[in-house]
């Protein structure tokens, strides 16, 4: 997938100073069937549907949304597709999930079948980032699932709840996503990674101000490189280092977007000398200079 070309070639759908959406249409398609949940969130609903439902691709049909403010589970029924997140790809085939996470960069393309079709639901809640961490979802992208029928069921379920609207809606919802989540999460299990690995990326998250070396992560968790590259190479599909440079970039936006500290301090915040070193590494993974992408997404042009 040429990422930049088809991002050149896309119309803007959303542009704010949270996320940017846009892509490319084959005709009428992608054809989205989706129902929303309109009522104002209440802080009381551990778990909520946002939206659910399917939407249909043809060959050509593609979608980006940088720094992601959705969670959404996108469940591969007919055709291929092809995701990415944060960089590393992702082919997707029936009967597989790919988890969009809050905060990334996803791109997702229909490019080998004449069609292809997805079911989605997005979810919300102040008990999702911690369930996820203990579900063990937190970092997983891409799930084969072993009962394709019984998912089914709780996509039908989530678009049945979001049609009918009972009065028991909160609960019923809540209960139906943390099944949902449940279930890929014991489907996730074998594709799980190892602990080892899972200890370097907490410690990369948790250190994101640190400048770390192959040869001190090697020291630190006992491994060789060759097995660290080999766990990063399988199971996060890039380097270490380049693991490390995503997450900082991604920290990047978020204070970009979210406080007024100048350049320089954010830079020096996660861990960069040179604040002029920083925006060149910032360019080279957004396209643009740090002070360029804090003033586009914070004053958007008027009309799109």
């Amino acid at each position: 997938m040429a990422a930049t070309s088809l991002k050149q070639q896309s119309r803007i759908i959303i542009d704010n100073s949270v996320t940017r959406l846009g892509g490319i249409d084959v005709g009428k398609y992608p054809q989205h069937h989706f129902l929303y949940d309109h009522t104002p969130p209440l802080e009381s609903w551990p778990l909520r549907i946002d939206f659910a439902g399917t939407d249909e691709w043809v060959k050509g049909c593609y979608r980006f949304r940088e720094n992601s403010e959705i969670f959404a589970v996108e469940f591969v029924r007919v055709g291929h597709f092809r995701f990415v997140q944060d960089g590393a790809e992702f082919p997707a085939g029936p009967d597989t999930v790919f988890l969009v996470r809050p905060g990334c960069d996803v791109e997702m393309a229909c490019e080998i079948d004449s069609s292809a079709m997805k079911r989605t639901v997005c979810i919300t809640g102040p008990l999702l980032e911690p369930l996820l961490e203990t579900l063990g979802l937190a970092r997983v992208n891409l799930i084969p699932i072993r009962n394709p029928g019984e998912l089914d069921l709780c996509f039908d379920e989530a678009v049945r709840l979001l049609r009918e609207r009972p009065d028991d809606f909160a609960v019923r919802s809540s209960i139906l996503l943390y099944r949902l989540l449940h279930l890929l999460s014991l489907d996730s299990r074998q594709e799980r990674m190892p602990e080892p690995l899972t200890a370097v990326l907490r410690y990369l998250d948790r250190n994101l101000g640190g400048s770390a070396t192959i040869d001190e992560l090697t020291e630190r968790f006992h491994l060789s490189a060759a097995t660290l590259h080999r766990l990063f190479r399988r199971h996060v599909g890039i380097s270490p280092i380049h693991y490390l440079i995503q997450r900082k970039m991604e920290a990047a936006k978020r204070l970009l977007l979210t406080t007024e500290e100048p350049i320089k301090e954010i830079a020096f915040r996660l861990g960069y000398s040179n604040a002029l070193y920083f925006s060149s590494e910032f360019h080279r993974f957004q396209g643009e200079s740090p002070r360029d992408f804090r003033r586009r997404r914070l004053n958007p042009p008027e009309s799109r």
